[in-house]
């Protein structure tokens, strides 16, 4: 109960620091309507019941009932103001600014997050609930001002009016408390057993309209018998479990309704009050009328003010997701030292390098890349050649030994800084859906001729032939079909040409190509590959690649198996050795022979 009250005030605060005048206008309004409901449905009607009833003039009821049409108008629009402009304005205000708080953590995060199960499960719940948990938050604390101040209204006017009918308000209110527990209780109980069987079913559901399995689906027709026959599997046991808790749900729910408001009402408040009133005289028919409704209103209301704790704690487990997501303080922090004077040098001393699991990736790793040298990481899938380019580019930390740029340690090096020095091309780069100049630019776009020149001319010495491609609108053509019509969507090939004039483009000292021509044809292989050569002339260039005509004519090959450097040496050097090198470079010509 604690940390839901503390995850509620966490948002209020939020919410208070980012519009706190509109949030002030938000919790008011509810009170209002609330003093305005009681007034209308207990006061006024109880006034002109008992002005009824004794006789009062027809015109003196007239020209109060005009007055009280003029103030619901006001009351009206008050309410209107607050629906359909208040209301609209604050929810994309605080969702915005949320989701502004998510995103810039979001870009300070640790790659090592990612594998994270729990960590990343809590980021994904904080991006895509934002927008609902503040819906959640907004409709459940303005429902709940509106009920508890009709709430403190009823009980005040039954102290004053009937104590008895309080005590009995009191009794089905508490009564109420009980069974709504007990059936949110036992409500969460189902819940938490069909959400696996559920989620499977959801699965299921998203394989047949999702487009990454259509073409597979079409082509493997008995896969659709398998995922309905699972999809009906999940069904009949959500169904099980609805029967298992159907009856139970349904005697609580009874209880609650039933119990408190028509036997407490009608078989012992109303004789009561009917004794009282034909019998005693001791009150009038009219207020017959109003305490009865007064009893039943605040029974009622009183169980709704229960019913929003459960949805308080519901929301509070996102708050406290999002809480949790926003408190994270990354592992990889910048230095405070500049980086200064031209890359030199990056050398590796005894680096090892594990992701947690215990099983070491990287072991005892030694290299040194100069500047101007073209080196090439070559070895087989998993022999850890992306991850030393991630400790290279400090996306992780080594576990072990040192990293040195220009003979300083790496991480005592501005982060931002450190990092600008460096482009790289990974093998799962992403295309945008924005326009190419935008998808070469990588950031807010001036639109300078100079501008122009240096992305059309990044994307030549890429290969990315703008002629040939007849693209319509040349630079400013938008990538993706996704949201506008006039895109293109670009091959393999095409896409990978655009994420390599990425690093043309701003020039950095150190470039790294994360398998550079796994999606060319043999051809375009062999045209980026005399390109790159002409890049290698004055800057760093590090190769990983599993395809050794790439390597070929690097300055030194590294060869790498079970996350060690096994062998080091130029190309005509290693094939001497007749070493895994070797043996791994007659295999892949063999298939070209």
């Amino acid at each position: 109960m604690k940390k839901q009250f503390s995850n509620q005030f966490w948002l209020l605060s939020f919410c208070f620091k980012t519009a706190p005048k509109l949030m002030l206008f938000n919790l008011l309004i509810p009170a209002e309507q609330s003093v305005f409901v009681f007034f209308e449905y207990t006061v006024w009607i109880g006034y002109n019941l008992n002005a009824a009833e004794n006789g009062a003039s027809f015109p003196r009821l007239a020209l109060l009932t005009l007055g009280v049409f003029l103030v619901y108008l006001v009351h009206q629009f008050i309410d209107s103001v607050y629906f359909h402009w208040s209301f609209e304005r604050v929810k994309p205000m605080l969702t915005f600014k949320l989701r502004g708080k998510i995103y810039e953590k979001a870009k300070g995060m640790d790659l090592s997050c990612y594998d994270d199960p729990e960590f990343y499960n809590d980021f994904v719940l904080s991006t895509t609930q934002t927008d609902q948990c503040v819906e959640r938050f907004m409709n459940d604390g303005r429902d709940f001002v509106s009920t508890l101040t009709i709430c403190v209204l009823y009980f005040s006017y039954l102290l004053v009016m009937d104590k008895t009918g309080l005590l009995l308000a009191l009794f089905g209110s508490f009564f109420n408390l009980w069974a709504g527990k007990a059936y949110f209780r036992l409500q969460e109980k189902a819940r938490l057993e069909k959400l696996p069987f559920e989620r499977q079913r959801d699965y299921q559901h998203r394989v047949f309209y999702l487009h990454d399995y259509a073409k597979e689906l079409r082509l493997h027709p008995e896969m659709k018998g398998l995922l309905l026959q699972d999809f009906d599997r999940c069904n009949e046991t959500v169904n099980g479990i609805n029967k298992k808790y159907g009856f139970k749900l349904w005697a609580l729910g009874f209880a609650r309704g039933y119990l408190p408001v028509y036997f407490l009402l009608y078989a012992v408040y109303l004789p009561l009050l009917l004794y009282k009133a034909m019998v005693l005289k001791a009150i009038s028919l009219a207020d017959v009328v109003v305490l009865l409704a007064a009893v039943r209103r605040m029974i009622g209301r009183f169980g709704e003010l229960v019913g929003y704790f459960p949805s308080f704690a519901y929301n509070g487990a996102f708050i406290e997701k999002i809480r949790r997501f926003l408190a994270f303080e990354p592992k990889i922090i910048s230095g405070d030292k500049g980086v200064e004077g031209e890359f030199e040098s990056l050398a590796l001393f005894h680096v090892d390098f594990s992701y947690g699991s215990g099983h070491e990736i990287l072991r005892d790793i030694n290299l040194e890349i100069k500047k101007g040298q073209k080196i090439a990481l070559v070895g087989y899938n998993g022999a850890g050649k992306t991850t030393l380019v991630k400790l290279l580019m400090r996306l992780y930390d080594p576990c072990g030994g040192v990293i040195l740029r220009n003979g300083v340690d790496i991480r005592s090096l501005r982060l931002d800084e450190y990092r600008k020095g460096i482009g790289a091309v990974f093998q799962d780069y992403k295309i945008y859906a924005a326009t190419l100049r935008e998808n070469v630019v990588m950031d807010l776009c001036g639109g300078t001729k100079q501008e122009t020149y240096e992305v059309e001319s990044a994307l030549h010495r890429a290969k990315f032939n703008l002629s040939e491609r007849k693209l319509r609108y040349q630079i400013e053509t938008p990538l993706t079909t996704e949201f506008e019509k006039d895109g293109i969507n670009l091959s393999g090939g095409e896409s990978q040409k655009v994420a390599i004039a990425r690093t043309l483009y701003r020039g950095h000292d150190l470039i790294i190509m994360d398998e550079p021509s796994s999606a060319l044809d043999p051809a375009s292989e062999y045209q980026l590959n005399q390109e790159l050569r002409q890049i290698a002339e004055d800057k760093t260039v590090v190769f990983i690649s599993h395809r050794l005509a790439t390597a070929r004519d690097a300055d030194c090959i590294y060869m790498m198996k079970d996350g060690r450097i096994v062998e080091q040496g130029t190309h005509d050097e290693l094939l001497k050795l007749g070493g895994e090198y070797s043996r791994m470079w007659e295999l892949q010509a063999q298939a070209y022979r």
